[in-house]
């Protein structure tokens, strides 16, 4: 593997991430929907690594925010993710309105809930909690930027133990994420440079002890240990290097550049996947026969390449209405100042010679 190769990582981890989601999800409606869902355990390690993954890529494209006045870092960076989340939210509730029997798995509240339009601003909803999560972060970054790095990073840890161990909770489901995740968003944004120089500098037998420990810990969760303080935070982290480590030494090829291609696309399949899922949850639910389990186990990696191939196309086609995923000029240029009238100088004023006829 060249320098390079193992320089353009992010692309196609942002691939490996949504697709993870995809299957995610998969598993969690067509398990809803009464299929046979065997890879419980399988979701239970996707869960380490797909959402960390994605925070701390975005936390790198976040490390130059600082040298931005705050206002100027939320009209460029954070006001167009917050125009997508409110516009695909308001989108979500059209249809569940035009198809009210879609199921809406884990939300916390039912999407024709009025309280689930009303306080999107400030209670995300469990479909795209992820955007608001990062016009959060985006901002609460450019705000603590003068407080010690360290400082920052012991303080996200701390909160992220405290929500992943379930000592402190709130109802609802974005911001316990939201407080589990904002460490790696800074990781990516304080320690981007670090991070380049280790997969760069990295050796494939790195993925051996990396590996192995990261099954230890991952046995320890599924053995109680969830609640134990740091532990979800190191398996976590553990899953990220990993993953990375894995994709960065992954050799040129279709894999590859498949994986890099769902990447570029990965922030319209987010919005796009969940609205195939719960149709074909519906469906299921309604028409699904009895058939044996290895049929069940293969309909969830079937769904997951159709749902993945369905959101692509649609990205593809899509890409002409630009409002859906980019907010009018009007809302991000900043309005131009008008010149003041200049002020007559005390020398330009007539003399009372020249005022007279």
């Amino acid at each position: 593997m060249t320098r390079a190769g193992r320089d353009s990582w992010t692309e196609p981890v942002k691939g490996a991430a949504i697709v993870m989601v995809v299957l995610f999800h998969v598993i969690q409606y067509l398990g809803d929907a009464g299929v046979d869902v065997m890879l419980g355990r399988v979701k239970a390690l996707g869960e380490l690594f797909p959402l960390p993954a994605f925070f701390l890529v975005a936390g790198l494209a976040a490390a130059g925010h600082p040298g931005l006045p705050v206002v100027e870092v939320w009209r460029r960076r954070a006001l167009p993710i917050a125009y997508v989340y409110l516009l695909w939210s308001a989108l979500r509730t059209v249809v569940y309105l035009l198809v009210p029997a879609l199921p809406y798995g884990d939300s916390d509240l039912p999407p024709l809930d009025w309280r689930t339009i009303a306080l999107l601003p400030v209670w995300p909803s469990s479909s795209y909690w992820f955007l608001y999560a990062l016009v959060v972060f985006i901002m609460v970054r450019r705000l603590v930027c003068r407080v010690p790095p360290a400082v920052q990073l012991a303080g996200a840890a701390v909160l992220s133990a405290l929500f992943a161990g379930g000592w402190v909770r709130v109802d609802n489901l974005g911001w316990n994420r939201i407080a589990v995740l904002f460490v790696f968003f800074l990781v990516g944004a304080l320690c981007g440079q670090r991070i380049k120089a280790f997969v760069r500098g990295s050796r494939p037998w790195f993925l051996l002890p990396l590996g192995a420990a990261l099954l230890v810990l991952f046995a320890g969760l599924l053995l109680g240990l969830r609640a134990v303080p740091f532990v979800p935070l190191l398996a976590q982290l553990l899953a990220v290097t990993v993953g990375i480590l894995a994709i960065a030494w992954l050799p040129a090829g279709r894999l590859r550049d498949g994986l890099a291609t769902v990447g570029t696309q990965a922030f319209r399949v987010y919005l796009v996947h969940l609205f195939a899922v719960v149709l074909v949850a519906l469906a299921l639910r309604t028409f699904y026969p009895d058939v044996p389990r290895v049929v069940d186990v293969a309909l969830q990696f079937v769904v997951t390449g159709v749902v993945l191939w369905l959101s692509l196309r649609f990205s593809t086609f899509s890409g002409r209405w630009r409002w859906l995923y980019v907010p009018p000029k009007a809302l991000t240029t900043p309005r131009a100042r008008r010149p003041r009238p200049a002020v007559t100088g005390a020398s330009e004023r007539p003399t009372p010679a020249a005022r007279r006829p």
